[in-house]
Order: C-alpha cells, then sequence, then structure tokens
C-alpha cells in the first residue's frame, strides 16, 4: 500500500500590516475579505435593481438597457486614481474594485457571476470608454473633468503636475474642489465597514456625508455641502409628493435605491 499523504502544511499567520495582492490594501481591513460572492449575500439588499440573462419584466441586462451600461461608466468615474488609458493598463486591483463597486449598485443570481464578470469587463473596455468621455468633452468642455485626460495625454511629470494644480485649481465661484476623507481607502471600502456595523447598506447620498465630512458633521469644503444640500432637498421634496399622493396620507420614505438614483442624477 502506497503511505498516507502528509499532513498539509499548516497556514502561515498574515503579518499585520500585510498587504492584500489584489486591493493593496491592509488585510485587516475590513472590506478587503469581501468577494463579489460575499456581497451578494449580503442583507439588504432588496431593493437593488435585478441583472438576469433571461430580462423578466423588471430586470435587466448588459446591451438591453442603456442603464447598465451608465452605472458601468460612473463606476469607473468614482474609482479612477490613474492615467489607464485601456485594460492591459490597468492594475488587477482596480479592475476588481470596480467590479466590487458594481455588485453594490445591482443584485444577481450567484450561478451566473461569472457571466456578469465576463460583461462588465467587456463593458468596462476604457479604450472606448475614455474615448467616449472625450468626445464629449471636446463639445462641453474639460472644466472640472479628469485633468489626466486632456487632448494630449501628458508624460508622468506634466500628469502629477496638473493634478497637483487642479488642487490647488478654484472654480468660478472661488471654491476648490470638493475633498474627501478617506486617503487611499476606496469608497466601496467605506460602504463595507459601514455596512458590517449597521447591517445596512447605506445609501449614496450618506456615504458622500461619511466621506466627506468630519465626525462632528461639518464638511470639509463647501463644494461638497452644495452638493450634499442639494441632493438632500431633492429627496425630501420627492418625499413630500409621494406622501401627498398616498392614499392613507402616511409618511412616505425613499428606499435606498430611490435615494441612490437621484444621488446619481
Amino acid at each position: 500500500m502506497p503511505p498516507p499523504p502528509s499532513p498539509a502544511a499548516a497556514p502561515q499567520p498574515v503579518p499585520e500590516g500585510a498587504v492584500h495582492p489584489d486591493l493593496r490594501v491592509p488585510s485587516y481591513a475590513p472590506f478587503a475579505r469581501y468577494t463579489v460572492e460575499d456581497l451578494l449575500a449580503q442583507p439588504g439588499r432588496e431593493g437593488l435593481d435585478v441583472l438576469d440573462t433571461d430580462r423578466p419584466r423588471g430586470t435587466y441586462w448588459f446591451g438591453a438597457n442603456n442603464r447598465v451600461s451608465r452605472i458601468i461608466s460612473a463606476t469607473i468615474k468614482g474609482y479612477y486614481d490613474g492615467v489607464y488609458l485601456n485594460g492591459s493598463k490597468t492594475p488587477n486591483h482596480v479592475k476588481i474594485t470596480w467590479f466590487k463597486c458594481f455588485a453594490q449598485k445591482w443584485h444577481w443570481s450567484l450561478g451566473i457571476t461569472e457571466r456578469v464578470k465576463a460583461e462588465f469587463v467587456a463593458k468596462a473596455n476604457l479604450c472606448n470608454t475614455v474615448s467616449d468621455w472625450k468626445d464629449k468633452w471636446e463639445i462641453y468642455g474639460y472644466e472640472g473633468k479628469p485633468t489626466e485626460l486632456t487632448t494630449n495625454h501628458p508624460s508622468s511629470i506634466k500628469k502629477a503636475n496638473s493634478c497637483s494644480a487642479s488642487r490647488r485649481t478654484k472654480d468660478k465661484d472661488g471654491h476648490l474642489p470638493m475633498l474627501h476623507r478617506t486617503g487611499q481607502k476606496p469608497h466601496a471600502g467605506v460602504r463595507l465597514e459601514a455596512l458590517e456595523k449597521t447591517g445596512v447598506l447605506s445609501s449614496l447620498s450618506e456615504l458622500f456625508k461619511m466621506t466627506h465630512a468630519t465626525s462632528d458633521r461639518v464638511f470639509v469644503d463647501h463644494g461638497s455641502e452644495k452638493l450634499f444640500q442639494a441632493v438632500a432637498t431633492r429627496i425630501e421634496e420627492r418625499e413630500t409628493q409621494l406622501t401627498q399622493q398616498s392614499p392613507d396620507g402616511l409618511p412616505v420614505t425613499l428606499t435606498t435605491e430611490e435615494a441612490d438614483r437621484i444621488f446619481e442624477e
């Protein structure tokens, strides 16, 4: 008889402060532990739009609904931390983060995750995405757009200088660009940390306040406060409208998904 297999080597402890090979964040960070499958199993996802290959009524799919493409574009813009002109030049941890951010806005069956990922990757083709952005910016102007994506892609030194300058450049009202307090941590990670603590998925408006205001709820810049208040006013107006239309007259509160749609607009 062949000798029994030797026992598997005991897993080595992860050194404190070690960096996750994909996400480039410390392994002890709560959001570093989540896979897309973990996200799909989280509570509080009932209000999310659903992706379904069969497209039954009320569901969405890639190519069949412009909303899906708009969310992908918004996801990339929301976590675009470098000059990635195509997929091959985009770090893997950035692409993984994009897909995890996308999974926080849509729900689908675990059985089609690989299909969803393949479609997402195809739609997130940066050559086309960046080109589409630039076509619009040529018409409407580059003001407020990523300084890395100007008409002529500058050298790394010029890019660094332009980024640094943009952070010091005031708009026509004398305000600096919006600031946030999360450093290098993706906003998706902040949202997951809040989910882990409360069991409830924060709305995009709530996430914005978490990342742009201090612990005593004071915004770090005027532009952020102005945007937050504008969204809050629109949400309140919509809830008032729905309450007035309600047959029983009871107060109506928007779902997280409904509030997120107003924020995205």
